[in-house]
């Protein structure tokens, strides 16, 4: 029988034209019986139902209205707590017991072909190699029995992954609502943190198996996402063992547990609100694609893959396939001994005996320094600009 899938959309788009692109392919693929069902999921908020409205008329969409959560705080700290109670109450609403789920946002456009290939071809792309073992190194037990398919991930932020859109399973989708922890929200507080809201979903579901990543989560504050920091601290984080270990840690995780693809050009595009703060949403040929699939052929050969160091190098590593990630446990590469992978493999699988805790210390008491001599100490009450 083949594959088919459920469709969540998360959220609402300004532009009703926009809307309706969004959902033109997923609509296509529902008459063809690649998605099973549609389902939309926003607020119960008057002052949306312009946005909304035109699906009242689209017969093969469901549309769900639930009230918005009271939460206080910064736009980061509101936004991942939206985004964790849409998915939720969207997978809620998924009939079964773990089919095969889409999400999207409405302010996304997906070429239908590139869907239906993903979602036809998901137990092959997707599937999980239970061994799991690298270069002969037993490597923890996988946290999610399926791939969780997602455009782009990034080699020198760990799990800085796309999460506006993805294709898993239910159960692994699950794992996504994410319980967020007080610290969680402050360091979603600093406006230059906004990424952690990325970066803590898809980490705390490897906590467990990997614990050198707690510490990467509770001193997030270090690694800022300003451009001029980033040109400081990149070079100083590739100058660090421990934090190699962390790299290659998570190299694996996406090698072994996700699926990197954002296809070609045009295959996705993504009208994004933090790209197009002062637009004309009634024009959204006027609207500006987020990166990185406004040249996304530009970051995928920038990647360079085949040899380790020229995406960690840059600023932003944009990873936009699988390619540079499996390059490490599949092949020799040029400018990083496999004898030395072997190493760092065997102490990440190990690290609970406490073998990397003198260096983490150490690796996190130097990146608090440097980013303190980035960003001196300010008078109270003043806050850091974005």
């Amino acid at each position: 029988m083949p594959q088919c899938a459920d469709a969540i959309v998360t959220g609402f788009v300004k532009s009703p034209v926009l809307l309706r692109r969004s959902l033109a392919p997923l609509l296509q693929l529902k008459q063809e019986g690649v998605l099973r069902s549609i389902t939309c999921v926003t607020w119960d908020c008057a002052e949306i139902y312009p946005y909304v409205a035109p699906l009242a008329d689209i017969s093969e969409v469901s549309l769900v209205r639930v009230p918005q959560p009271a939460v206080q705080g910064a736009g980061n700290q509101r936004g991942v707590a939206y985004q964790v109670r849409n998915l939720d109450v969207a997978l809620s609403r998924v009939a079964g017991e773990d089919p095969l789920v889409l999400k999207l946002r409405p302010d996304l456009v997906v070429n239908a072909h590139f869907l239906r290939d993903k979602i036809a071809n998901f137990d092959t792309l997707c599937a999980v190699d239970e061994s799991q073992s690298a270069l002969g190194v037993k490597m923890p037990k996988p946290a999610l029995q399926h791939k969780i398919w997602i455009p782009w991930a990034d080699s020198n932020q760990p799990f800085f992954c796309e999460d506006a859109m993805f294709l898993g399973r239910k159960k692994d989708l699950r794992k996504l609502v994410t319980p967020l922890t007080r610290e969680d929200m402050e360091i979603l507080g600093d406006p230059l943190c906004g990424q952690f809201a990325h970066v803590v979903r898809y980490a705390r579901i490897f906590v467990p198996r990997y614990p050198l990543f707690a510490d990467y989560l509770r001193n997030y504050r270090y690694f800022a996402n300003d451009f001029d920091y980033r040109r400081e601290i990149v070079p100083h984080l590739l100058n660090d063992g421990f934090f190699w270990h962390v790299l290659i840690a998570h190299a694996w995780i996406l090698h072994s547990q996700f699926h990197v693809d954002a296809g070609g050009r045009g295959d996705i595009s993504f009208y994004a609100n933090n790209v197009n703060p002062n637009a004309d949403w009634s024009n959204p040929d006027s609207l500006k694609n987020a990166p990185p699939y406004d040249y996304i052929d530009k970051w995928r050969e920038g990647t360079k893959p085949g040899a380790a160091m020229p995406s960690v190098q840059r600023s932003y590593g944009r990873l936009a396939d699988d390619a540079w990630q499996s390059a490490f446990f599949t092949r020799e590469l040029p400018d990083f001994p496999q004898a030395t992978l072997k190493k760092l493999l065997k102490n990440i699988a190990e690290c609970r005996d406490g073998r990397l805790r003198g260096i983490e210390r150490d690796f996190y008491r130097r990146t608090a320094a440097l980013h303190q001599r980035f960003w001196p100490p300010q008078e109270p009450g003043i806050a850091r600009s974005a």
